[in-house]
């Protein structure tokens, strides 16, 4: 690169130029340096990027952007390299055809509504590499919420918007091997209700349910399940699904101070002890609150049929992860 000193040619750095992907996790690379060198100096000129200490270690990779480095040859500073740091979105590899490889995907799916299973008709799909990355294929559903496009393989963060909708992001695996149709669920947004709670799983078990608790005004207990899937004011189950996939969907209207606790049922399995088909299911709860937050949760790896998932303090209206497995036979206990 530049050298400050003509006397001082027969050292060298290497690499000279470094590009990798950004991830949540530091990375080191190692400066290699050959040749007349004598108790070297390091500097950057963008340390947020890359930092380099006096072991001539790059520590790089959680901040997108570019550095130099500066590397003289002695503590004189009498010689002088530049190293040039790039940090990309993960993106940037994905789309750019140096970095492309892989079969071709095709990808299929339906958009529905989460609180009748609807097509939602227009809603804009778009895979990204990253959470944080641009776009790099994308495509709308059709007027019945059917959607198809190709991508290469791999895995991709999808986030589907529709107006009136709260958008739904999730990782989906484009697999050559495994892929199948897609169904993502659209809950509409929340309109005077306190929060949404949806469930998703695989093929098996066949049968899932949705169950919620929580206090009444007189000191009881309600629960809404498939059974009884109207609490006055108070929570409904919106969908009840038992033929695989989902969803499952409940809506709360309103909270009062006590513990609300969502927990689902595995009633295929309910008199099987022990039992993992709950545990292989798949299955996936979203919960929408009223102001804006969102959480997933994805069913432990643990025997049980009974996947009692959150509590919800009605007081504050803070969402508190139980993921706890259990046993129970009869429906009507399950989350009492």
């Amino acid at each position: 690169m530049t050298d400050t000193a003509s006397a001082y040619n027969h050292w060298e750095v290497q690499p000279l130029s470094i590009r990798l992907s950004a991830g949540e996790f530091e990375q080191r690379v190692p400066l290699s340096l050959r040749g007349d060198v004598d108790a070297p100096v390091f500097a950057s000129s963008n340390p947020e990027v890359a930092e380099i200490g006096p072991d001539g270690v790059i520590r790089c990779g959680w901040t997108i952007g570019n550095a130099v480095l500066m590397v003289w040859r002695s503590s004189v500073r009498d010689s002088l390299r530049h190293v040039l740091v790039e940090v990309r979105d993960p993106s940037w590899f994905a789309d750019h055809p140096d970095f492309a490889s892989g079969a071709s995907v095709f990808l299929s799916g339906t958009v529905v509504n989460a609180l009748n299973t609807s097509g939602v008709g227009n809603a804009l799909i778009e895979f990204r590499r990253s959470e944080t990355g641009p776009a790099a294929f994308q495509t709308f559903a059709n007027a019945y919420g059917r959607f198809e496009l190709s991508v290469p393989e791999g895995f991709y963060y999808v986030e589907v918007t529709a107006p009136g909708y709260i958008a739904w992001h999730g990782w989906v695996n484009a697999d050559p091997n495994t892929s199948g149709d897609i169904q993502i669920v659209l809950s509409p947004e929340l309109d005077g209700q306190v929060a949404r709670i949806v469930l998703q799983w695989g093929l098996n078990p066949r049968d899932l349910d949705s169950h919620l608790t929580g206090p009444t005004p007189s000191g009881g207990r309600f629960h809404v399940f498939y059974s009884h899937t109207i609490e006055n004011e108070a929570a409904e189950l919106d969908v009840d699904d038992t033929s695989s996939y989902g969803p499952e969907t409940i809506t709360i209207h309103r909270l009062i101070p006590g513990v609300y606790r969502y927990a689902v049922h595995d009633y295929t399995n309910r008199n099987a002890n022990p039992s993992t088909g709950l545990a292989q299911s798949g299955a996936s709860v979203k919960v929408f609150l009223s102001d804006g937050r969102e959480q997933t949760f994805t069913v432990p790896n643990a025997p049980g049929t009974v996947w009692t998932v959150f509590e919800i303090d009605g007081a504050t209206g803070t969402v508190t992860p139980v993921n706890a497995m259990s046993y129970q036979s009869q429906p009507a206990n399950v989350g009492m």
